[in-house]
């Protein structure tokens, strides 16, 4: 049985970048959804003042961890 080479690695850490309005959140996000569907546990992390998360998930989040809904 071969396995993908990704799947035999641990933990991996995936940072989007680059100037503003460029789409990092939205790739971000559909990142993190695409992984959870897959039965992946993802923790998406945003240091954006100005971070709009919630306005994408609909959904209201603090400076703690806290599932999304409905992913």
């Amino acid at each position: 049985m071969t396995m993908h080479p990704l799947t035999r690695l641990g933990t991996r850490f995936a940072f989007f970048t680059g100037k503003g309005g460029v789409g990092k959140t939205s790739t971000a996000c559909a990142t993190a959804v695409a992984l959870a569907a897959a039965g992946r546990r993802v923790l998406l992390v945003s240091t954006d003042p100005a971070s709009n998360l919630g306005q994408v998930f609909g959904a209201e989040f603090g400076r703690a961890p806290q599932p999304v809904p409905a992913v």
